[in-house]
């Protein structure tokens, strides 16, 4: 029988990362809660997302993790939260999202925007907080970024904001003060405008808000082959792994999206590859110093390599621009790097669709494919691509 939460309930809703404690060796993927027997309310109908003025732009350069989540959310705040990660891609072979209360562990189901009751397990703090099955760390990843953008856009719009914070494998909300929305650019490329490296400064807000941009995704592997501007592609290095204003509490300079004690596992590892050649992206200057900030590219070769990276890996789709998302090879075999490639993937879908552009990821590559697309493109052997994400205008069919 389905019925109404109550309108006022401590939710958690758990996911994996710690954007706020530090990381220690990574631990086995957390089980499911184990099933017992269902309560009263075995299924709940969550009330349908409202859609609020904010943008994708705005919401990213405004986020930040709050480290003491507390408070109660409403219905409605619950619902836009996991509306938003239920809007994510699956790249693996599949997602389950649970999300635990102050009275029990639920399924979510994104199908019909519905709670179906699983375990009596409760949350532990905070308001909410969102937990995931998974076959790939990247696809819970690419779930947090929608989820805590959603939290954002909230922001003003239904009472208290909703805060978030990552926390070692869970994705916790709370219903408090927040600092508020800012479009303040601090994002700024350190090279003149001319220069090869040079990027436009991106925007910090948009037309279109953030909830109509997931309800229309463009998730796609199939592109008109003209090829980008560089206002867009500052645009999309921005959202992916950007700097925003807000600095984090070990003193570093913040970006789109959270890490681990703001280690930003992908620092240096973000290549672009268009017509031009093959670019690292630079967010700062000097280079690994994580208090500063920059906006920029670096050349490591000179000559078009699409064709060469679409032979390296399988089914790649053709595209008239790639961004190879790698990690350090000490990194490769952590939750927290493997989650934070998803985060920075994840906004760039959001930004890309939100500027007319289509994405698509290839996962799950092949130690072969792996060291193809470093001879193809000049990438160092150090640097392990995980995901390639193809981008460009949607073919109209």
């Amino acid at each position: 029988m389905k019925k109404a939460l109550l309108v006022l309930v401590p939710v958690i809703v758990v996911i994996l990362l710690s954007g706020c404690v530090t990381p220690s060796t990574p631990a086995p993927i957390e089980p499911a809660p184990t099933p017992s027997t269902p309560g009263a309310e075995s299924k709940i109908s969550l009330p349908q997302p409202i859609f609020t003025d904010k943008s994708v732009e705005i919401c990213l350069n405004s986020r930040y993790s709050y480290h003491n989540p507390t408070g109660t959310a409403s219905d409605q705040q619950l619902s836009n939260v996991l509306w938003a990660a239920g809007k994510a891609p699956v790249t693996g072979a599949f997602r389950d999202i649970y999300v635990a209360t102050s009275t029990a562990t639920y399924l979510y189901d994104p199908s019909s925007n519905s709670l179906n009751w699983y375990s009596s397990d409760v949350a532990d703090r905070g308001a909410f907080v969102l937990s995931y099955e998974r076959e790939l760390d990247f696809d819970a990843g690419l779930s947090y970024m929608p989820a805590i953008l959603a939290s954002v856009s909230l922001w003003g719009s239904t009472g208290l904001p909703v805060a978030s914070c990552p926390m070692r494998s869970k994705l916790y909300f709370g219903v408090q003060g927040v600092r508020g929305l800012t479009s303040e650019l601090v994002a700024h490329s350190s090279l003149p405008e001319g220069d090869d490296g040079w990027l436009p400064d991106p925007k910090t807000t948009g037309d279109d808000a953030i909830e109509t941009v997931l309800a229309n995704l463009k998730y796609t592997s199939n592109f008109n082959q003209t090829n980008l501007t560089r206002q867009q592609i500052s645009q999309i290095l921005w959202a992916g792994y950007g700097c925003t204003p807000h600095v984090s509490s070990n003193g570093r300079m913040g970006l789109t999206v959270p890490s681990a004690i703001a280690r930003y596992f992908l620092t240096g590892t973000i290549y672009l590859v268009n017509e031009d050649g093959v670019y690292r992206y630079h967010n700062r200057n000097p280079d690994k110093d994580l208090t500063t900030r920059d906006h920029r590219l670096e050349r490591i070769k000179p000559d078009d390599v699409r064709n060469n990276l679409r032979s390296a890996v399988s089914g790649l789709s053709q595209a008239p621009c790639y961004v190879v998302l790698c990690l350090d090879s000490s990194y490769v075999r952590q939750e927290y790097a493997q989650l934070e490639a998803g985060f920075v993937a994840g906004n760039m879908l959001m930004q890309a669709s939100a500027i007319d552009l289509g994405c698509y990821f290839k996962t799950k590559l092949t130690p072969g494919e792996q060291e193809a697309i470093q001879n193809a493109t000049g990438i160092p052997s150090s640097d392990i691509t995980q995901v390639v994400v193809s981008l460009g205008k949607p073919q109209v069919k």
